[in-house]
């Protein structure tokens, strides 16, 4: 059960940053000129690159990738892993990574130093507690050490190890649990009362979309407010902005929450391993000689880490 828990967040995340691709960067007004949102690559003439992964799904894939190596968690070979990535120069690398990452700083409250978060949650669902007692705050670390970027970092894995464990089973019960903790910033707790108390998705406006509070906001919020994967993962999308994500980080809580069945077959199929992550994976032989889908590695990671529970 943890295995397929795992399979879903994986799964979910990855369908987030592919669906995510194609408004990402746009204001609302623009996506609407578009047309409608219904399928990955619905934007397709629009925009040339929509489906194919960005440093959002590649680097906490990277980084599972390195625990599976390793067998545990090793700081300065995520540190360089992450910086090989970045020199592979994908077609959309945020520029602001290569700076984080040389150069971590308390300023800032952006979302994308949460990029890495979901493999973090997963890790903490599957080892022990004093294994993952500073997990969190260390991986972040090597892009911020700005306090609230870590606290929500805190808070996102604590609701993804909920789900994965299945400790809740709706965003009530979810938030009501994510309320009760005494490991949570009563600041952040805040978010969650508001994401409790919206009656529809508050969504950040465009200037605002990449800030962390704001993004949270609207990645709970729609958690709360939308009824399926689908409905959440179009109504974020619509939002454009940090849509790649936004919608990934929602996607992996929401993937967790509903199950694999509620997963569109055909997003999946149409999500695409980027170059940058295609030749970094393939140096390591056991991946050399396989064809890559995201269908495939979220089967494989998460059956190999769901050997290590402990």
């Amino acid at each position: 059960m943890m295995e397929e828990q795992i399979r879903s967040a994986l799964l979910g995340y990855f369908i987030g940053d592919g669906f995510g691709s194609q408004t990402e960067g746009l204001r609302n007004e623009e996506i609407l000129e578009l047309g409608e949102l219904r399928e990955v690559y619905s934007f397709e003439e629009a925009v040339p690159h929509c489906g194919i992964s960005s440093y959002v799904s590649d680097l906490p894939l990277l980084y599972g990738l390195s625990f599976l190596e390793l067998e545990h968690i090793d700081y300065d070979h995520l540190r360089s892993t992450y910086s090989r990535y970045i020199k592979e120069e994908p077609a959309f690398l945020d520029g602001s990574l290569s700076e984080f990452l040389s150069h971590p700083s308390e300023k800032g409250e952006k979302t994308i130093h949460l990029t890495r978060v979901v493999m973090s949650g997963i890790l903490s669902a599957l080892l022990a507690k004093d294994t993952t007692r500073n997990l969190i705050e260390t991986e972040i670390g090597l892009t911020s050490t700005n306090t609230i970027v870590l606290e929500a970092g805190k808070l996102y894995v604590s609701a993804l190890v909920a789900l994965i464990h299945q400790e809740v089973s709706s965003s009530d019960e979810l938030f009501a649990f994510l309320m009760r903790s005494r490991t949570i910033d009563d600041e952040l707790k805040t978010i969650i009362q508001g994401s409790w108390n919206a009656q529809e998705p508050k969504l950040p406006e465009f200037d605002y979309s990449t800030h962390l509070r704001a993004a949270l906001l609207a990645i709970f919020s729609t958690l709360h407010t939308t009824s399926t994967f689908i409905e959440g993962m179009i109504t974020l999308a619509q939002g454009g902005g940090s849509a790649r994500l936004n919608c990934a980080l929602y996607g992996a809580l929401a993937g967790a929450l509903y199950g694999e069945d509620q997963l569109p077959e055909s997003w999946i199929s149409e999500l695409h391993v980027s170059s940058a992550l295609e030749a970094m994976i393939k140096k390591q032989t056991l991946y050399r000689r396989e064809t890559l889908t995201f269908e495939k590695l979220a089967d494989s990671l998460s059956r190999k880490l769901g050997a290590f529970e402990e």
